[in-house]
C-alpha cells in the first residue's frame, strides 16, 4: 500500500485525471485530431492490406513456382525474392488493366443505356404501381391514391429543396460549385491514397521479413514474457480467420461475377456486366450479400421486362446455391467455424458499428474471437475435471442426479485427501501401530482365559 501511494504514483493519477476531463470536455477537437490522423495514415492502412492480400500470391511464386532457384548456384538465390515480387505486382496490375479496360466500359455503356431508357422505366412503374393499387382497392377495398402519393412526394422534395436556401442564382450557383468541388477533391484524394497504397503496399512486401522480425523484438521488448504466447496465439488465430477468409472470400466473389456475367449472356440478359459486378462486388459481405446485389438487380431486369427478373432471380439461385455448397468450401475451407446463426449476428453488429468494413470484416473477426474464447473454455473444463465432464454429459433437467454425482465424487476427492494427508503425517504407521497392539493385548487376554479354563 506504500509503494502505490507514492509521489510518482499519485502526479501520475492526477495528469491522468486532468487529460480525462480535458478530454471529455473537447471531445469534439478530440475527434477531429483522430480523423486527421486517420485521413494521413489511410494510404498505410490500405496499402497494409493490399500487402497481405497479395502476400498469399507472393509466396506462392516464392515458396513454388522459384522454389528451386538458388539450389545449384548461389548468385541467383538474391534474385529469388525480387522476381517474386516482381511476378506478384504483375499480376495484380494485369488484374487492375482488365478491369479498366474490359469491364469498365461495358458498365459505363451500360449505364448510360439505363440512364436513356430511364423515363421509360419509371413510367414501367408507375404503371404497375398503379395496377397494384387498383387490385388492392379492388379486392382488399382499401384507399390508395398513386396521384395522391406522387403529390405528397413532390411535396416533400419541393419543401426540402426550398430547406438548402438557395435563394439567389448566385446562391444556388456558389453552393453547386462548392457541391462539385468537393466531389473533385474526394476523387483527386481518393486517387492519390490509392496510389500511393500501391507504392507502399510495394515496400511492405519487398521488406515483410524485416518488418516482422522489428515487431516481433518490440513486443518482446515490451510486453511480459508470460503474455507472449497468448500474445503469438492471439495473431496466429487472427491471419487464420480473418486474412486467409478475406483472401478467399475475394476470389470467391470473382468466380461469382464472372459465372453470372456467363449465364446472363447465355441467356441474353440485358446489363450484364455491370450486373455481374454488383453481384459479385456484394457477394463479399456475408449472408446479406446475395441479397444486396440481387434485389436492385432484379428490380431494374423487372422494369425492362419481368420475365427477365425471374430468369435473373432462378439463376442467382441456383449460383448461390453452388457457391454455398461447392465454392466457397472448397476455396475458403471450413475456416470460420461458426454457426450461421453466429454469422447474421456479426454481419449486423460489424455493420452497426464501423458501417461498410463492419460488413465485410464483422464475421471473420468475430470468428477469431469465437475461437479463442472456446479453447480457452475448453481449457477450464478440462481443469475442472471429471466433476465437469460428467456434468456434460447429464441432461439439464436432472439436476438431482448431478447434484448426487457431485456429492459422491466430492466425498472421493475428500477422502483422497485424507489418505494423502495421513500418509504425509504417518498417520497410517501409527494406526497400524495401534492396531497390533490391540490385536496382542487380544490374543493375550484370549490366551488368559484359556489357561484359567484348563486350571
Amino acid at each position: 500500500m506504500k509503494k502505490l501511494l507514492t509521489l510518482k504514483n499519485v502526479l501520475i493519477a492526477i495528469a491522468f485525471t486532468v487529460l480525462l476531463l480535458l478530454v471529455k470536455d473537447n471531445m469534439d477537437v478530440v475527434w477531429g485530431i483522430l480523423g486527421n490522423i486517420l485521413s494521413i495514415l489511410s494510404p498505410f492502412f490500405l496499402g497494409f492490406m493490399i500487402a497481405y492480400i497479395l502476400n498469399f500470391p507472393y509466396k506462392f511464386f516464392y515458396g513454388k513456382a522459384f522454389k528451386k532457384m538458388g539450389s545449384k548456384h548461389k548468385i541467383w538465390l538474391n534474385f529469388k525474392k525480387p522476381l517474386s515480387v516482381i511476378c506478384t505486382y504483375i499480376i495484380f496490375f494485369a488484374v487492375i488493366a482488365a478491369l479498366i479496360g474490359i469491364v469498365v466500359p461495358q458498365i459505363a455503356a451500360n449505364l448510360s443505356t439505363l440512364y436513356e431508357n430511364m423515363p421509360k422505366y419509371m413510367q414501367t412503374g408507375y404503371n404497375y404501381i398503379d395496377q397494384l393499387f387498383k387490385f388492392l382497392n379492388t379486392h382488399l377495398h382499401t384507399n390508395f391514391s398513386l396521384d395522391a402519393t406522387v403529390t405528397e412526394l413532390q411535396t416533400r422534395l419541393t419543401k426540402f429543396l426550398m430547406s438548402l436556401d438557395f435563394s439567389t442564382t448566385a446562391d444556388a450557383t456558389k453552393n453547386v460549385l462548392g457541391i462539385v468541388g468537393n466531389i473533385l477533391t474526394n476523387t483527386a484524394s481518393g486517387l492519390y491514397n490509392f496510389l500511393m497504397a500501391i507504392i507502399i503496399s510495394i515496400y511492405f512486401l519487398a521488406s515483410k521479413d524485416q518488418l516482422c522480425r522489428l515487431v516481433k523484438r518490440l513486443a518482446v521488448a515490451f510486453i511480459p514474457m508470460k503474455f507472449l504466447p497468448r500474445v503469438y496465439e492471439i495473431v496466429d488465430v487472427t491471419d487464420t480467420k480473418c486474412g486467409r477468409f478475406l483472401v478467399g472470400d475475394i476470389l470467391d466473389a470473382g468466380l461469382i461475377g464472372i459465372l453470372t456475367y456467363i449465364v446472363m449472356s447465355i441467356f441474353h440478359l440485358p446489363y450484364a456486366p455491370m450486373i455481374a459486378v454488383l453481384v459479385g462486388v456484394t457477394n463479399i459481405i456475408p449472408f446479406f450479400g446475395p441479397f444486396l446485389g440481387g434485389i436492385p438487380s432484379a428490380l431494374i431486369l423487372f422494369l425492362v421486362d419481368p420475365i427477365y427478373a425471374f430468369w435473373f432471380v432462378v439463376i442467382l439461385i441456383v449460383i448461390q446455391q453452388l457457391d454455398g455448397n461447392i465454392f466457397k468450401p472448397k476455396i475458403i475451407g471450413n475456416q470460420l467455424g461458426i454457426s450461421s446463426f453466429w454469422v447474421l449476428f456479426s454481419v449486423i453488429v460489424g455493420g452497426a458499428l464501423f458501417g461498410l468494413p463492419g460488413f465485410i470484416l464483422g464475421t471473420p473477426i468475430y470468428a477469431a474471437i469465437y475461437t479463442l474464447i472456446g479453447k480457452r473454455v475448453r481449457n477450464r473444463i478440462d481443469e475442472k475435471g471429471k466433476i465437469a465432464q460428467e456434468a456434460l454429459d447429464f441432461d439439464v433437467l436432472h439436476y438431482t442426479e448431478i447434484a448426487a454425482e457431485q456429492k459422491k465424487l466430492r466425498a472421493e476427492k475428500e477422502q483422497e485427501q485424507m489418505d494423502k494427508l495421513k500418509k504425509r503425517l504417518h498417520l497410517d504407521k501409527f494406526l497400524n501401530r495401534e492396531s497390533d497392539d490391540e490385536e496382542d493385548a487380544d490374543n493375550k487376554s484370549e490366551d488368559t482365559e484359556s489357561e484359567n479354563t484348563e486350571k
